[in-house]
Parts: C-alpha cells; sequence; structure tokens
C-alpha cells in the first residue's frame, strides 16, 4: 500500500516543492516576533538553494559528486561481452493525447534509438521493460506494448521480449531476470540514461545478471560558462534527478544494511 504513495513522498521531498515549502514555512514565522530572524533565514535559505538548483553548473556538479560514472559502451564491447539479450529501461509514456494514442517521452525514446543501435550493431535481440508506474492509471497501455509499437512503426525493428508488469526500477529488474532465466540467458547489455545506471546496475545485478552497462543521455556543459549559472527549468530538472537518484542509492543500501 505504502508504495503507491511513492510518487508523491519524492515529489514532495524533491526540489522544487520541498523548497516552496520551506519559502511557506518562513513566511508563516515572519508573523511571530520571536520567530521573525528564523523566518527570514529560513526565506533567504530557500530561495538561494531553488536559484542555485536551478542552474545547469550545479546539477552538472552534483552528478559528478552524487553518482557513479559509467564508460560509454562501444560496439566491440558490446561484441565481446557476449550477452544474450540488449535490455532497455522504460523512462515513461505520454498518455491523454489528442489523437487517443499513447506516444514514448523523450527519456524512452533516447533509450528505445540507442537500443536500436546497438541491436543493428550486434544482432543482439532486445527486451523492453515498463509496466504502468505506480501514479498511472490502468487503463492505458503499458509502456512496453507502446514501445513495441513504436519501433515497428518508427524504426522498423521487433523487439523480442516484453515486460509490461513492472512498476518500478526493480521490479524491472526482478521481472526481467523470470523472463531471461528461462531462456538461458545470465548476461545482459543494459540501456538507460546515465544518471539511472548506477541504481539500475545494482538492481539487476541483485537479480541475478552480469552486466555490460551502455549509458547514454550524459548531462552536459554548453561552452557558455556564464549561461550554465542562469537558472533555468532545465537546471532544475537536472538537480532534481540527480538527487532522486541519490535518495533512491541510498534505500538500497539501507536496505541492504
Amino acid at each position: 500500500m505504502l508504495a503507491q504513495f511513492k510518487p508523491y513522498l519524492t515529489a514532495l521531498i524533491m526540489p522544487p516543492a520541498s523548497l516552496l515549502l520551506l519559502l511557506v514555512l518562513g513566511w508563516l514565522m515572519l508573523h511571530s516576533k520571536k520567530r521573525m530572524v528564523w523566518g527570514k533565514r529560513l526565506i533567504a535559505l530557500g530561495a538561494l538553494s531553488l536559484a542555485l538548483l536551478s542552474s545547469n553548473k550545479a546539477a552538472f556538479w552534483l552528478n559528478e559528486q552524487l553518482l557513479p560514472a559509467y564508460p560509454m559502451t562501444n560496439v566491440n564491447d558490446a561484441l565481446n561481452f557476449k550477452a544474450g539479450a540488449i535490455v532497455l529501461l522504460g523512462g515513461g509514456v505520454e498518455t491523454d493525447l489528442p489523437d487517443g494514442v499513447a506516444q514514448l517521452q523523450t527519456a524512452t525514446l533516447d533509450r528505445l534509438r540507442y537500443g536500436v543501435y546497438l541491436h543493428r550493431k550486434t544482432a543482439i535481440p532486445l527486451l523492453f521493460t515498463g509496466g504502468k508506474g505506480w501514479g498511472a492509471s490502468n487503463h492505458f497501455e503499458s509502456e512496453a506494448d507502446v514501445t513495441f509499437r513504436v519501433a515497428k512503426e518508427v524504426f522498423g525493428v521487433d523487439i523480442k521480449w516484453l515486460e509490461a508488469e513492472s512498476r518500478d526500477t526493480q521490479e524491472n529488474a526482478e521481472n526481467t531476470f523470470k523472463i531471461l532465466h528461462a531462456e538461458g540467458i545470465s548476461k545482459i547489455i543494459l540501456v538507460t540514461h546515465s544518471w539511472h545506471m548506477p541504481r539500475s546496475v545494482k538492481q539487476f545485478e541483485a537479480a541475478g545478471f552480469e552486466v555490460l552497462p551502455a549509458p547514454m543521455g550524459q548531462m552536459t556543459l554548453s561552452s557558455a560558462e556564464l549561461l550554465q549559472w542562469i537558472p533555468s527549468a532545465q537546471g532544475l530538472k537536472n538537480s532534481q534527478t540527480v538527487l532522486r537518484e541519490k535518495l533512491a542509492l541510498l534505500i538500497l543500501s539501507l536496505k541492504a544494511s
């Protein structure tokens, strides 16, 4: 039951919601003479933190400091590893579109594109894992079904295995192992975003796989140094992504201890 509230709890803990709550708390404290000083401090802290975390420079720094990095995988690495499957992790779908046809969010489409590239270069079959997520409505297509359709229509590629029941990365790993273990496959090439890879590798290895990470979508900085410090929606999104992944890794470590 508690797992169903994961998206809501995470949203409240992560910026900007947590920082907005800090600002509101500071504003409320301004109405008390005893707490006015602390109210001003909380407002200053919340505003400064929001501005800083909204910069691409801060997001990039957090990514380097908080998350382990994996090198990119080339075709020779993939071939030499002798994996039985290329496993693609879902990253979300767009629903309730005007035409009623669900489509892949950018993260999923980028992972699919890279997975198709590796598949064409190595002839290793594809598996996609992704259900509906804890916060999704049950009447929509699963992410796996949408991806199968897009892979066929856009890239002309058939995905050999679909795992459509998982709601998070842990279930991605456990359900994928059930499918591939029955096929005698224990070595996989894992495709997901670089920031998602540390947690994904841990959970797929825990499920029983030998994993070759194939990260993509690495965070980068443009050459305009000053521009990277200016707050932006993308900067805030990147910071939120890194902090969410670090929190998830800490929870994994606590579970393992």
